[in-house]
């Protein structure tokens, strides 16, 4: 089974993570693969809008675990960073592609996924939809842009909240204040969706890739520079006696309720 699966509906093209059993939580290579494709879709110029969500009922639980655990107890900094890198790619995919790349969200939206939400240009969420960062609560720090791209939507106090405290947010509090831009009913969240996506295709093509550019460009450079010390924080935070002892609790919290680690 595709760990992701591509769609093309005339101009619109679905990008759907799929791995269901695991909340569509993310691997380095998945996350690489997902930006080689967006990076592709905009080059391909029959392609107006990319939506990009998670299959089996939630967007994104951010990296998996297993990929982490698979590394050891001290894991080489060349494969941490590798790892970072691919992860921050589809961030950097999503801000430099030239189409609206609009996230659908459905369940969990946490940690990386939570980032990766953000990095899109639009956030249309189901009824759902909970978001919350998660990291600072296992010892990490954001590594997917999101003390950029946060304080940015909602302000700084609300996003320092969020982000030290680990705040879940429901969708009406998210759209409350300014996280995402619509909410619908989970069975009416396609027609939601698609009643924004004929807007986008109303307008005109190229217009549309003009306004990306020019409201994203000035960010590129410093969501870029955001990555990189965000990176270089989780380095540290990845090889801390403080997360490996938090990372085991969660597994074994995990492992109690009988759920995968």
């Amino acid at each position: 089974m595709a760990d992701f699966l591509s769609e093309a509906d005339g101009p619109i093209h679905r990008l759907t993570i799929n791995v269901p059993a695991r909340r569509n939580a993310l691997t380095p290579s998945l996350a690489r693969a997902l930006a080689q494709q967006i990076d592709a879709l905009g080059e391909v110029g029959e392609t107006r809008v990319i939506l990009l969500s998670g299959a089996g009922g939630h967007f994104c639980a951010g990296l998996d675990l297993h990929w982490l655990r698979s590394l050891g107890a001290t894991p080489k900094v060349a494969d941490l960073q590798h790892g970072l890198g691919d992860f921050q790619s589809v961030v950097i995919a999503i801000v430099r592609c030239p189409v609206p790349v609009l996230a659908v969200v459905q369940g969990t939206a946490a940690g990386f996924g939570f980032d990766l939400a953000l990095a899109c240009d639009m956030r249309l969420a189901g009824s759902s939809a909970t978001f919350t960062s998660a990291f600072a609560r296992i010892g990490l720090v954001p590594d997917g842009g999101s003390t950029f791209t946060l304080p940015r939507l909602v302000g700084v106090g609300r996003a320092m909240r969020v982000l030290m405290t680990g705040e879940t947010l429901d969708a009406m509090a998210a759209l409350s204040v300014g996280m995402v831009e619509e909410v619908a009913e989970d069975s009416s969240l396609d027609s939601a969706v698609r009643r924004t996506v004929n807007a986008l295709l109303e307008s005109s093509g190229p217009s549309i890739r003009s306004i990306k550019r020019l409201t994203r460009a000035p960010e590129v450079g410093a969501l870029e520079q955001a990555l990189s010390t965000e990176g270089a924080a989780q380095l540290q935070a990845l090889q801390s006696p403080e997360f490996r002892a938090r990372l085991e609790a969660f597994a074994a919290r995990l492992a109690s309720r009988g759920q995968p680690a």
